[in-house]
């Protein structure tokens, strides 16, 4: 089949898919100006979350300073209003890569050491009785080598913040992914700003890179713009409120937004001293996590706040989100600038995290992929 023939039955493919996606070009930190391109791309991208069942998804795709964003299906399985550009939707554990920046800032600002033990600053109630814990500094949140777990009980149950910290090693020894670190740095540096973390998140990053819709706390205002979640036989799940704001799990955003993000923060390390920049694309320990061996392990290390993923000497920086209904993506070259967000309200996005990598990025193994899939 000629390459024009291809083509037209990928556009073609577009309109006999149930949930068409909307494409749109636009310079990587302009606003959304609407100018279709790229739709055989589209098409395809379409037709991989149908294959895996996925309702609704965001992707933005920026090269060479120029940015692609799709926007496809539903907002709920079941009837609900069509994907836009300004629907929201859960995105898990890149939010921890927001409270990495965060930590950066205040270290540049003098606020915070890296290597200082959190107690100092704050003598949290739940390390008081953990000599463990009360040697967590900020280097072994951000680069997940605080012994913790990854949370003692549900993140969402507000017995939370007081129930003890269980240590599984010795601070600094290994690592381990742990969400509780970095509730644990949220509840430190609240302290020492004396701001709530969705204070700080919005003037230190929402209110900066032009992320209006982004947030921590859920906004009933705005409760309309949420994507729900999915189960992986497309059961619509229920609306999650986020009470209070946690940096490990509870932000919402827009894949444009949050690619903004990517672009001015880690990219271009608008905000931070170089040497605080270099912090997020350097390796800061291995990644191998004795309690979830895989076969990539020596492709993977983590920066501070940040998963780096090598193959064949070229390293880009990741990170993926996993909230239940809720699956989400990142990956971006540090070089050249080449990013893609991809978020999803299906528990079934991760099936698709290669093939859209692929299609987008190029080929290859992505092998952030299968550890993070043996993480979640």
């Amino acid at each position: 089949m000629g390459k024009n023939k291809r083509l037209s039955c990928l556009l073609a493919a577009v309109l006999v898919l149930p949930w068409p996606a909307a494409v749109h070009a636009m310079p990587a930190d302009a606003t959304p100006q609407g100018v279709a391109v790229d739709g055989a791309r589209a098409a395809v991208f379409a037709a991989i979350m149908q294959r895996h069942g996925i309702p609704g998804a965001q992707l933005v795709h920026v090269r060479d300073g120029r940015e692609q964003a799709i926007e496809y299906g539903r907002m709920r399985a079941d009837g609900g209003r069509a994907v836009e550009a300004d629907t929201l939707f859960q995105a898990a554990s890149l939010s921890k890569v927001v409270g990495a920046y965060v930590t950066l800032r205040l270290v540049d600002r003098g606020l915070i050491e890296l290597d200082r033990p959190l107690w100092e600053y704050w003598p949290s109630p739940r390390a008081k009785d953990n000599p463990q814990a009360r040697r967590i500094t900020a280097r072994m949140v951000l680069n997940h080598t605080t012994g913790l777990k990854n949370w003692e009980i549900s993140p969402s149950n507000p017995a939370i913040d007081g129930t003890p910290l269980q240590s599984l090693f010795e601070a600094g020894a290994r690592y381990s992914y742990s969400g509780e670190g970095f509730y644990l740095l949220q509840r430190t540096l609240e302290h020492l700003t004396g701001r709530r973390w969705e204070r700080l998140a919005r003037e230190e990053v929402f209110d900066v890179f032009g992320m209006p819709g982004s947030r921590y706390l859920t906004d009933p205002e705005s409760a309309a713009r949420n994507a729900n979640g999915h189960g992986r036989d497309g059961e619509v799940l229920a609306d999650r409120v986020f009470g209070w704001e946690n940096t490990a799990w509870t932000l919402v955003t827009t894949a444009r937004e949050y690619s903004r993000f990517l672009q001015r923060a880690l990219y271009r390390g608008e905000g931070l001293t170089p040497a605080s920049h270099a912090l997020l694309k350097t390796r800061s320990s291995d990644a191998d996590d004795q309690a979830v061996p895989v076969p990539v392990d020596p492709h993977i290390d983590w920066s501070l706040g940040v998963g780096l993923e090598t193959v064949e000497g070229r390293t880009r920086l990741w990170h993926w989100g996993d909230n239940p209904g809720f699956k989400a993506f990142f990956m971006l070259d540090p070089d050249s600038g080449e990013s893609l967000v991809l978020l999803t309200n299906s528990e079934n996005g991760r099936q698709a995290f290669k093939e859209v990598l692929r299609l987008f990025l190029g080929p290859g193994e992505y092998p952030a992929v299968d550890w993070a899939a043996a993480q979640s």
